[in-house]
């Protein structure tokens, strides 16, 4: 986010009526402070920061790594903060909390608030109603400086994965930034009542902090990014080391003032380089933030030391031309609209975003920003009027609860999702009896253009159709390797044992095989896990870093409990996209086929096996937010964005084992798709419940056609 910190020329306001430390004893005379000033080098870090976020979030070749200008946002504001309030103690003796966020508020607050109600309007517009509710839950997480951590609970959920991004996705480092606020002030205001209102002892204290904030908040996000990478790179506490060296670089700035020219020249060169080295060098692999952000972070701050000392250098005489004061100027501005305008637009208009439609986006996004930064922030900024404190903190307090209340008002006084979130009553699926009947629902499929009115599960009941394991406690999360209790299905008093194990990919079959359980009579067991794969191979984490340890030792108590167990049938099912650790293309498939021949050995105390091949995968859109963008195109969706097979070689080879080894292969591809064409909507069902997972009633109405194609247990 842009540093929102004030312009260096600004003093603070320091009034009577501002709330001031109690006098415990006469206060020493204020110690001078030498001011900053204006520093255009910072302005044009500013621009440079933007522009690489912009140059990314338009999909700009080679510059996937663009977000480390969220990294040198984070230094500069924790610079600029903390050199006004060190100023401040220096003029004044004390640190006026009150006046603090005052500023703040005028700084922040208006342009923000009319950013996420004019977002929340055009997502009412324009938004798939599969998403609206959420996005409009992000935008009152915004107003309350939340966001942050509502993404972090989103994006650790493996089932949000392939969700659209929110077109508040930018407010979480503003949100990162105000949380920092709230503590740093108040420390530096408690380190200033332990040394005895001294401004140089504060300063001395103050250091102190900010390096053990900076290694200890570091080492946390080391660690987290390892464990997992989007908490890491949205959350505070592993944010703050970067506010923190640019409150380090505030508190030392008289020693910086001093920096040799030659050393300039070098801090200047390198710390550029390496600020866009990063941030056309990383990519969405990158393991980030942790060490990697050192790299931005470290940069911005040579830059700014060596825009510190006297005379210039080259590259704060580059940051200070035109050109990056401009951009740099409205980058607060331009940060908060750019998201909303790359991301609604395109639906606004009704075509597929573009690397040519995003820069002429982009470059009216300029346009939006000059305005807003010269109709909104300058004019709130600079008025009078609102410069005391009182009316600072009045002005932020309105301003929020007004956005606020119009993203109520679209909530509740002009809805615009219906109703429809209760889960499907399974009982109430006709399954398919036989393969002919199949066939003509999948044709006739293919021939709907509309949406159904009461299409099942609805669309924005999609999000919310999961089997019932998943309620239950039956189908785990990541970090959890004990198989649970009370995860027996049908008859369990039953002498016949089925189970099922797998990733999603085979809880996605537990309606069907629940229906069969009920009408044989067996005892389903449910093993299922997220992301987990049966197969015996190591698999890499989508949560985190590295290998996803807790599957390998998951699928070693399953392999345990068959077992102990001894049943009838084992029932496997897979995403065959699992990334295999280490391995790529004809070696990954290679180890696929070597795993799955493991795998059914290992289960060889089952009386019989089968394995459910992996069902199509969405190539576009996923199919809720295609068809809720296309209530009478239904026909676009299926062949501008269709579902299909995917990883064909490590289906074959996965296969060919499978069979070799003694197992059941069922084909489930017959059952979506005819000649290549899979269907969206089948017989008043919504076939998928997102990009890759079929529908509870799509799935429960084929539980006949299961049970035929299964080993027989009579």
């Amino acid at each position: 986010m842009p540093s929102t910190g004030p312009s260096a020329t600004t003093a603070p306001n320091a009034r009577t009526d501002t709330l001031v430390l109690p006098r415990l004893a006469p206060a020493p005379e204020p110690e001078r402070w030498t001011p900053m000033g204006f520093r255009p080098d910072v302005q044009g870090l500013r621009a440079v920061a933007v522009g690489l976020v912009l140059l990314s979030h338009a999909g700009f070749p080679r510059s996937e790594g663009g977000y480390v200008g969220v990294d040198v946002f984070f230094v500069l504001s924790g610079f600029l903060i903390t050199s006004l309030l060190v100023k401040e103690v220096f003029d004044t003796g004390t640190i006026s909390i009150a006046g603090f966020y005052a500023r703040r508020a005028r700084r922040i607050l208006p342009a923000a608030a009319v950013v996420t109600a004019a977002t929340a309007l055009g997502a009412w517009m324009c938004f798939p109603v599969t998403r609206l509710d959420a996005v409009l839950q992000d935008a009152l997480a915004v107003v309350v400086y939340i966001v942050n951590y509502r993404f972090v609970a989103e994006q650790t959920e493996y089932l949000n994965a392939d969700q659209m991004p929110s077109p508040f996705q930018q407010f979480w480092s503003l949100a990162v930034e105000e949380q920092f606020y709230v503590v740093w002030p108040l420390l530096l205001l408690v380190l200033l009542l332990c040394v005895r209102r001294d401004p140089r002892r504060l300063v001395t204290a103050a250091i102190t902090a900010s390096l053990l904030v900076f290694a200890a908040t570091l080492a946390l996000s080391v660690a987290v990014t390892a464990q997992s990478q989007p908490t890491a790179y949205y959350a505070a506490h592993t944010r703050a080391w970067e506010l923190a060296g640019g409150a380090l670089l505030a508190l030392v700035l008289p020693a910086l003032q001093k920096t040799p020219r030659a050393l300039a020249w070098v801090l200047g060169i390198g710390g550029l380089a390496a600020i866009l080295l990063s941030g056309f060098m990383f990519t969405d692999e990158t393991a980030f933030p942790g060490y990697a952000a050192l790299a931005p972070v470290l940069g911005t701050m040579a830059v700014i030391a060596a825009g510190s000392g006297p005379g210039r250098n080259p590259a704060s005489t580059l940051l200070s031309t035109g050109p990056f004061q401009f951009v740099g100027r409205i980058s607060y501005s331009l940060y908060l609209w750019h998201w909303p305008i790359l991301i609604l637009a395109p639906l606004a208009l009704g075509v597929d975003p573009s690397l040519r439609l995003n820069l002429v986006l982009l470059a009216a996004t300029v346009g939006v920003a000059q305005l807003s930064y010269t109709y909104i922030e300058e004019p709130v900024r600079n008025r009078r009027s609102l410069k005391r404190t009182g009316a600072g903190l009045l002005l932020g307090l309105s301003a929020s609860v007004a956005c606020a209340a119009a993203v109520l008002a679209l909530v509740y006084v002009f809805p615009k999702t219906p109703d429809g979130t209760e889960p499907v009553d399974l009982t109430q699926i006709e399954p398919v009896q036989e393969y002919s009947a199949l066939e003509q629902r999948l044709l006739d499929g293919l021939a709907v253009t509309a949406v159904p009115a009461d299409l099942v599960p609805s669309l924005t009941g999609a999000d919310g159709d999961r089997p019932e394991t998943y309620a239950d406690g039956c189908h785990l999360d990541f970090e959890v390797v004990a198989l649970p209790s009370g995860c027996s299905y049908g008859d369990t008093a039953s002498d016949v044992e089925v189970m099922l194990v797998g990733d999603s990919h085979a809880a996605q079959w537990f309606p069907a095989l629940d229906a069969l359980a009920d009408r044989n009579g067996w005892e389903l067991v449910s093993r299922t896990k997220s992301s987990c794969t049966p197969v015996s191979v190591r698999v890499d984490s989508t949560m985190h870093e590295g290998e996803y340890t807790e599957c390998w030792d998951w699928k070693q108590e399953v392999f345990a409990e068959i077992d102990a167990v001894r049943p009838e049938l084992v029932v496997y099912g897979a995403s065959d996209k699992t990334g295999v650790t280490g391995l790529e293309g004809e070696a990954a498939a290679e180890a696929w086929g070597e795993g799955w021949a493991q795998t059914i050995e290992r289960s060889a105390s089952a009386q019989h096996i089968a394995v459910l091949t992996d069902t199509p995968w969405a190539t576009g859109e996923a199919a809720p937010e295609c068809l809720s963008l296309h209530m009478d195109a239904v026909d676009r969706c299926v062949s501008e964005d269709p579902y299909a097979v995917t990883y064909v070689d490590r289906r074959e080879a996965g296969r060919a084992a499978q069979e070799a080894a003694g197992a059941q292969v069922v084909d489930t591809e017959q059952w979506f798709c005819l000649d290549g064409r899979c269907p969206l909507v089948v017989e008043g069902m919504a076939v998928y419940r997102d990009g890759h997972h079929v529908s509870t009633p799509y799935a429960a109405s084929l539980a006949v056609l299961l049970g035929e194609a299964l080993p027989n247990l009579q």
